[in-house]
């Protein structure tokens, strides 16, 4: 019921419904789900600017993103552009940004923990057996998660390398802030099904190369 709105005109009935103490979930919900893969997009260029991190931190994230879009940012956005003042902004703008510090803050937590704090020998006190198996569980979770991503970046590397065709509209409709086949179809110069049919081979594909990776890793 909502697909006839744009993005302004949705988010204005989500604070219309919210001032008069109307359910907001379809709404808003269909709002997030038409902004997920933009911040999916946002969430991977954060993980590589910090150099870790993986394609299954972006639901955690993502998640958390809505939650504080939900909580604070519908009392906070005033439809200004912070950037350029004067000028007005709108709520993809306003949320994908939240998606961005959400990541950056969860990526600069990971390697404050990893730095290594300053040892008093006078004052050093052993850890107690929970906290190290903790920290082991922690590093254990961090390592699988950067191995996961790097997996992943080696199998769409071989992708590019094998079926470009694929490659190219894997990385219009997973990688880059195209929210639909009909986009990626016109920065293509193909048909929308066309494009529909790249995209799904390109998804076998990875799935066949990630495979192959995780047995190669199991057999070193």
């Amino acid at each position: 019921m909502f697909d006839d709105l744009t993005d302004e005109e949705l988010f204005a009935e989500v604070l219309r419904r919210r001032a008069t103490g109307e359910a907001v979930g379809g709404p808003l919900g269909a709002l997030c789900e038409r902004w997920a893969r933009p911040a999916r997009y946002v969430i991977s260029k954060i993980q590589s600017s910090y150099s870790r991190g993986s394609p299954a931190d972006a639901d955690e994230l993502y998640q958390d993103a809505v939650g504080k879009f939900l909580d604070r940012g519908l009392d906070q956005f005033r439809g200004v552009s912070e950037q350029m003042p004067g000028r007005s902004a709108s709520p993809k703008t306003f949320f994908l940004r939240i998606v961005k510090h959400v990541a950056i803050d969860f990526y600069r937590r990971q390697r404050e923990d990893l730095a290594p704090a300053p040892v008093d020998s006078d004052d050093t006190m052993e850890e107690p057996p929970s906290e190290v198996a903790r920290a082991m569980e922690s590093s254990r979770r961090r390592e699988e998660r950067t191995e996961a991503q790097e997996l992943y970046w080696r199998a769409f590397e071989r992708l590019q390398e094998e079926h470009p065709k694929e490659a190219g509209a894997w990385d219009l409709y997973h990688h880059q802030d195209v929210e639909d086949h009909e986009e990626c179809a016109r920065r293509l110069n193909i048909s929308v099904v066309n494009s529909y049919k790249r995209v799904s081979r390109a998804q076998a594909y990875m799935r066949l190369y990630l495979l192959d990776l995780q047995q190669e890793g199991g057999h070193e």
